[in-house]
């Protein structure tokens, strides 16, 4: 059974779009559009920090500005000497001293910002990854990366470099520094640091921590508590699988925080569990939730009765604000639509959210929720030019796969069709775990608005594998590679077309990371795309095994759970989901993009479609890696992915 959709763009008048006084979308839109991060409000309600980014292209680079602002009124306040790499606010438990991370030497360090004007705080030899207040504000804990030896210092500056595979690398650590003297301390911890918490009394500390810190024990994080008074460390979640962003109960009886369930499955579930201070066992409260915990629950909230916990989790296409309680599990939809999981903070009492309201027409803003009347006002406006511009529509749909599992996806009609069948671009997001939302889309990849603006429809699915479903949805990838997931987008697309909504002559595929495997092993299965965009992907997942693990030090079991072991022990099934053996048979005009310094092996598929002559673009953007992020890079990623579908699937 096909679910029917409702293509809004019918409704609209068709000639409005066409006075020559309406503006268009243009990439200099795009690149201009400012995106808002990391809102702090302090403990009193009275005042919230943010973090607001925004392109230089004269320069080629993102700045970070951080601003600041009461709640109840809009008088914006910035760094009188700020420098583009500042964030992370974080307000003192007072409210009176604002302190950040800024890399204006060189290492990010340890700003405080008083009378407007900020002086640093730390010297620590390598840059801080990050840092909180204790609770009675005298002292801030902080993680950095062990320093060099004067001996490795000195082979480096000597060119003695060489990268060994498998070689021991620094850990993060803890240091102590007193804000009123100084005074700093390393804790005696011999582990690999990723995030911590004071505990509310500021006698202990609660971290999370791989045994070492190679990627490939990404997947072996455990809890630990330090007592700073008797300098004794306690195990308190020792278990296969990550285990991260501990948070104390006011009353520091308990913990929350983010868990694989003791399990390596990494498509498997996850959950928030709650573990005692100083150990015990651990229960799972978040298994009768109806969102996904999979890409939330990065950030803890509890409620001064030490009763209940907000966090944000995943559900379909939106994200949302949840509160449960931690005895029972009931919980509640505090909020819908945040933009990023961990894109809130509470005040001290729960009366007032500062949190990133998500939109489907114009980027994220920052709102203030009051929670005991229930109402929300907007504090930032970060992009009015939006409003003068052709508005973005977003739609959730749903239809059924082969295998007749429920597949939900995203779809954006053109803003100036009159009539269907329109031309259809999809997109495939990475991962596979990542997640088509109705979000609006600030791509610097593919230009969606731009799309839209040429009579293009924008078709996002959220196939198996993608997260916010819960892990029914995950778990049918596993040894599916290549063949669930793309019926998962055939399938929708087969039914935008059979409701004469999508052109079936008029088709592009297009996406990056995974998204661009699926795309590159779609050109590869079916001819029926008229043009593709294929960026940063493996040809072959067994050179991907060697390549990842044994240069990018990243962790083996994803790839291992993919296809049912080692490469060295089951080549069939990694050949079996490698694009690179169906390279002979596309005939779909491609263009292929990468970083120089990625781990892909796309220069096969380049000479493949070559040799083939199928037509084919390669391109390669230096310096970068996995991502590309030289804004002058991503302006030309845009206009390559908006040239390449115009000049192959004209808009008639």
């Amino acid at each position: 059974m096909i679910l029917k959709i409702t293509p809004f763009s019918m409704t609209i008048p068709f000639f409005l779009f066409f006075l020559a006084a309406n503006p268009v979308w243009t990439i200099d839109h795009l690149m201009d559009l400012k995106t808002i991060h990391d809102p702090q409000i302090t403990q009193d309600g009275s005042k919230v920090a943010y973090v607001v980014r925004q392109v230089n292209l004269s320069k080629n680079r993102y700045e970070s500005t951080i601003q600041f602002q009461s709640v109840d009124q809009k008088k914006v306040q910035k760094i009188q000497d700020a420098h583009y790499t500042d964030s992370t606010p974080r307000w003192s438990p007072d409210g009176n001293t604002l302190a950040f991370l800024s890399r204006r030497t060189g290492t990010n360090q340890i700003y405080f910002l008083r009378s407007g004007k900020s002086s640093v705080l730390t010297s620590s030899p390598t840059s801080i990854g990050s840092f909180m207040w204790s609770p009675d504000g005298k002292t801030i804990a902080y993680i950095a990366q062990a320093d060099q030896t004067e001996t490795q210092k000195g082979k480096q500056t000597a060119g003695d470099d060489a990268i060994v595979a498998g070689e021991e690398k620094p850990v993060n650590q803890i240091w102590l520094i007193e804000v009123h003297d100084l005074r700093v301390r390393l804790l005696a911890i011999q582990r690999h640091i990723l995030s911590m918490d004071w505990s509310p009394d500021g006698s202990k500390i609660v971290y999370s921590a791989q045994k070492t810190a190679s990627g490939t024990d990404i997947f072996h994080s455990d809890l630990y508590e330090y007592d700073l008074r008797k300098n004794v460390e306690t195990v308190l979640v020792e278990q296969p699988g990550q285990d991260l962003f501990p948070a104390y109960s006011p009353d520091g009886k308990h913990i929350a925080f983010y868990s694989q369930c003791g399990s390596l499955v990494y498509f498997g579930e996850r959950q928030i569990g709650i573990v005692h201070s100083g150990g015990g066992s651990v229960r799972y409260i978040s298994r009768s939730l109806d969102g996904d915990v999979f890409g939330g629950a990065s950030r803890f909230w509890w409620s001064p009765d030490s009763k209940r916990i907000v966090f944000g989790a995943g559900k379909g296409t939106r994200e949302h604000l949840y509160s449960i309680e931690i005895e029972s599990g009931k919980h509640q939809t505090l909020l819908q639509q945040i933009s990023g999981t961990a894109s809130f903070s509470l005040n001290r009492d729960g009366s007032r959210v500062a949190w990133l309201r998500a939109f489907a027409d114009k980027p994220p803003d920052l709102h203030i929720f009051q929670t005991l009347n229930s109402s929300d006002h907007p504090l930032t406006d970060l992009n009015p030019s939006v409003k003068e511009l052709p508005s973005v529509q977003a739609q959730t749909i749903k239809w059924k796969s082969k295998d007749g599992m429920v597949i939900e996806g995203v779809l954006r009609m053109p803003f100036h069709s009159s009539r269907n069948p329109v031309p259809l671009l999809t997109i495939i997001h990475g991962g596979p775990t990542g997640a088509s939302l109705e979000n609006f889309p600030v791509s610097r990849l593919y230009p969606v608005q731009l799309f839209l603006e040429s009579g293009y429809a924008i078709f996002e699915p959220n196939f198996r594998g993608s997260i916010n479903y819960g892990v029914g949805h995950r778990l049918p990838t596993i040894q599916q590679q290549g063949f669930g997931d793309m019926a998962d987008v055939m399938t929708g697309i087969d039914s935008l077309v059979e409701q004469g909504i999508a052109d079936p002559n008029r088709l592009g595929v297009m996406g990056w990371s995974y998204g661009g495997f699926l795309s590159a092993w779609i050109v590869g299965n079916t001819n029926r795309f008229k043009a593709a965009s294929i960026g940063a992907c493996a040809m072959d997942w067994t050179t991907y095994y060697g390549m990842s693990v044994g240069i990018a030090d990243a962790p083996p079991e994803v790839v291992r759970e993919y296809f049912g072991g080692t490469p060295w022990k089951n080549f069939e099934a990694y050949d079996r989901h490698s694009p690179r053996f169906f390279l002979k048979n596309v005939k779909t005009p491609s263009l292929l993009l990468r970083g120089e310094k990625d781990l892909d092996t796309m220069s096969e598929m380049y000479v493949a479609l070559k040799e083939l002559d199928v037509p084919v673009s390669f391109v390669t953007y230096p310096r970068e890696p996995h991502g590309i992020g030289e804004p002058v890079h991503q302006r030309n990623l845009l206009d390559r992915n908006f040239d390449w579908f115009q000049r192959w699937i004209p808009v008639q």
